[in-house]
């Protein structure tokens, strides 16, 4: 049977995060964003648990992040106790009088085993899949500064003629942090779209793990790219926002800034980078999933699943 753990007792069990979003800093972070927390696991079987949030009646996992998840013991955990924990998942929410459940997982560059048994034990169980998102990613081992759309390396010596520099901010430059941030914010307005986070939420995030910021110079030394990059994680760094100078794009920035974050973290000898969804809701974005694909990413599937009480009597 599924309980809510306590809070040290569950954080004591599991002590090892398959991603950053389902860690106690990070729950501790985003609790706000939720009615409260519950840390569920089998009080008899102690092999995965879940952190998650809940919002007008639901259990969401992630209720404030791009994904969520289960703890585990190990990836290679029996599918029969996965399977377990799903069915009693919903006895765990008939019996508290909840509205339902929904879960994200993160995508397969952060757990390939254990999702595919997850997919599979969700869809057993009962569970009703959303329609997937597409997610990019890039493999560093494969880059070797060669790009699959010959255009990009253009705009990339078209960057070097044009005089671009790459930057690497360290901790006391607050300021071209904040010029950096704000540049992001004015590429996503002019864009139509929003930014969910603000200076000071990544600064907090910055506070737990190590979060990049880059940036690309003109000649007159202005900011026109840039990049901030999370790194919760040992194998894999996280672009949480890139952007350039909407009036300046025919320089070649993005080009440029995509190439040197590349070869930055390719140095310190990260195995991805995780570039995010490219849809929502299940909704292509077109001209997205051809951007990071001409600039060598890998296209694969974010799935999420949800269950409630009357999916059942139907």
């Amino acid at each position: 049977m599924i309980i809510d753990i306590p809070n040290r007792i569950y954080w004591n069990h599991f002590t090892t995060n398959q991603n950053p979003y389902i860690s106690e800093w990070f729950i501790e972070i985003v609790e706000r964003k939720a009615e409260r927390i519950v840390l569920l696991m089998n009080n008899a079987d102690k092999s995965i648990g879940l952190a998650a949030g809940i919002k007008d009646n639901i259990i969401y996992s992630p209720f404030s992040a791009p994904f969520g998840g289960f703890h585990y013991s190990h990836e290679h955990l029996m599918y029969d106790a996965i399977l377990n924990f799903l069915n009693e998942l919903k006895e765990y929410v008939v019996l508290n009088s909840l509205s339902g459940i929904n879960i994200t997982l993160p995508p397969d560059i952060y757990q390939t085993n254990m999702n595919a048994k997850l997919i599979h034990a969700f869809i057993k169980s009962g569970y009703v899949m959303n329609t997937p998102n597409i997610y990019n990613w890039i493999d560093l081992a494969l880059f070797d500064g060669i790009w699959v759309y010959n255009k990009v390396s253009n705009r990339c010596r078209r960057a070097i003629k044009n005089g671009l520099s790459f930057h690497f901010l360290t901790e006391t430059e607050e300021d071209e942090k904040t010029d950096a941030y704000n540049l992001i914010k004015q590429n996503r307005i002019g864009k139509g779209r929003k930014i969910h986070m603000s200076f000071e939420e990544v600064k907090e995030i910055n506070s737990r793990i190590p979060v990049d910021f880059f940036i690309v110079k003109d000649k007159t030394t202005s900011t026109i790219g840039a990049g901030i990059i999370y790194r919760g994680n040992s194998n894999i760094a996280q672009a949480i926002f890139m952007g350039d100078d909407l009036d300046k794009r025919d320089l070649g920035t993005i080009d440029f800034l995509y190439m040197n974050i590349y070869n930055h973290y390719k140095n310190m000898s990260y195995k991805h980078i995780d570039f995010g969804i490219s849809s929502l809701n299940g909704e292509p974005n077109m001209g997205l999933i051809r951007f990071k694909e001409i600039h060598n990413c890998n296209t694969s599937l974010q799935y999420s699943f949800r269950w409630s009480p009357d999916l059942d009597l139907n």
